[in-house]
């Protein structure tokens, strides 16, 4: 097991002043490409029956056929596969991760949520519908049927296929390997909570209201509510009435069979019952998950693995893993060079059967 920690002295920058990070808005990682990979537009079968459209992403070289392969999982919000929350936040990290494991040699799968984008007829408009529609579970059968698709096509190697989540999508990443039902070869949490969802957003909520001027009452008001509004839907399934009108954006009433799982999902456990290698990647200057109190759990469960998972965390570099300066949220430029290549070289070494060989 390896850890490195680049920024041993970082300091913590937490959220935007944009609500809508709360919730995990996504990164945006253009990468430099030296070829074109082939792209194949496909479509499957998720949970309960829902279409999900996608792009098959195959290296250009048919000679090294069946590939090794990664699914790539984006993180919250009404992101697409690329990356992107149009016309607001424009980013392609999917889409240019996607291309750089391509020149590596590893083909990728990324798809459009249920009922967003591609998918977006299959969105219920009726209430009861939509809250069941969108319940957790269905996101995360959704990223495990793409996984057994992916798995089973002909242009991929079934036995070398693992998932990629950024996170939110990291979190996806580990329910399906907590569950058992699919076993994939590697996990790679990007930018991922080590802790519990709600105490993530409680740090977020603190954040954004000591950016604001917010005084102590008024902090303690809010963050008193949200986590009264926390326990009653887990207890219940459902978003409460009183949500105080600060909070509306992140609680919408259709959301309460999803916050009530996912509300109770403990990542760090999950990785920790995980059997296979994982890698966990992070920035130094991360606005929405904490270096300190994310990343560093997850590294240290990693330190009791002898099966050649890693850790790494990247000064100056943000949760959408690219220079950032303190205080902002990274969207542009490229994915940091160390980053990139702790994230290609682990795969190319776990993907490959030799490797595989050896850790077993």
């Amino acid at each position: 097991m390896r850890i490195s920690l680049a920024c041993v002295g970082f300091s913590m920058h937490r959220v935007s002043a944009v609500v809508s990070s709360l919730l995990f808005l996504v990164l945006s990682v253009p990468l430099a490409v030296s070829a074109a990979p082939v792209e194949r537009f496909v479509m499957f079968e998720g949970a309960g029956g829902a279409t999900l459209a996608g792009l098959l992403t195959l290296p250009d070289d048919d000679d090294e056929a069946p590939f090794p392969a990664m699914l790539l999982l984006q993180g919250s919000g009404p992101t697409d596969r690329d990356g992107n929350q149009l016309p607001e936040v424009r980013t392609n990290l999917l889409r240019q991760l996607a291309r750089n494991l391509a020149d590596a040699g590893i083909a990728t799968l990324r798809y459009d949520k249920r009922g967003m984008h591609a998918n977006a007829k299959e969105l219920p408009q009726d209430f009861d519908a939509l809250r069941a529609f969108v319940a957790w579970e269905n996101f995360v059968g959704d990223a495990e049927r793409a996984y057994r698709w992916l798995a089973a096509d002909s242009s991929i190697d079934g036995e070398r296929v693992g998932i990629a989540g950024h996170s939110e999508g990291g979190l996806i990443a580990l329910s399906i390997a907590q569950q058992g039902g699919s076993s994939p070869k590697v996990l790679v949490l990007l930018s991922t909570p080590g802790r519990p969802f709600g105490a993530v957003i409680a740090d977020q909520l603190t954040g954004l209201m000591e950016r604001q001027g917010a005084t102590d009452a008024q902090q303690a008001e809010i963050l008193s509510a949200d986590q009264r509004i926390r326990a009653a839907v887990v207890a219940t399934g459902e978003i409460p009435d009183d949500v105080p009108p600060g909070l509306q954006p992140i609680y919408p009433q259709y959301l309460g069979r999803y916050y009530q799982s996912l509300l109770q999902f403990d990542p760090a456990k999950a990785l920790e019952l995980y059997d296979g290698p994982s890698l966990v990647l992070a920035g130094g200057n991360d606005l929405q998950v904490s270096p300190e109190r994310d990343f560093r759990p997850l590294s240290a469960i990693l330190l009791a693995k002898d099966n050649g998972s890693a850790a790494f965390i990247a000064p100056g570099v943000s949760h959408n893993l690219k220079l950032a300066a303190p205080g902002e949220s990274g969207f542009e430029g490229l994915i940091d060079a160390g980053i990139d290549a702790e994230l290609n070289g682990w795969l190319s070494q776990m993907l490959n059967d030799e490797s595989a060989a050896f850790w077993k």
